[in-house]
């Protein structure tokens, strides 16, 4: 049986184009569901240039946004990412 677990996190909006505009430009903390190859912890940081998806897990019912980030903790990469929106503590 599928959990709906659709963001939860108090810090973001629910509504995806409000979820998007809250995210685009900003720097959010996020914490892995494993270990991090970057970093000895799962406390990872990075700054979202633009989200290009949001999306609904069918087994989990997480919450996903499909991100272009810059990783400062690897050297400024430009990466895209899938992060469960529930896991970002943090946006300033």
């Amino acid at each position: 049986m599928q959990t709906n677990t659709i963001n939860t996190n108090p810090i973001l909006p629910t509504n995806p184009v409000q979820l998007a505009s809250a995210l685009t430009g900003k720097t959010v903390h996020y914490t892995n569901k494993k270990d991090s190859s970057v970093t000895p912890d799962r406390e990872r940081v990075f700054k979202v240039e633009s989200v290009e998806d949001i999306s609904i897990s069918q087994s989990t019912g997480d919450q996903y946004v499909n991100v272009k980030i810059v990783d400062p903790q690897d050297g400024g990469k430009e990466k895209y990412r899938n992060l469960i929106v529930n896991r970002i503590s943090t946006v300033v």
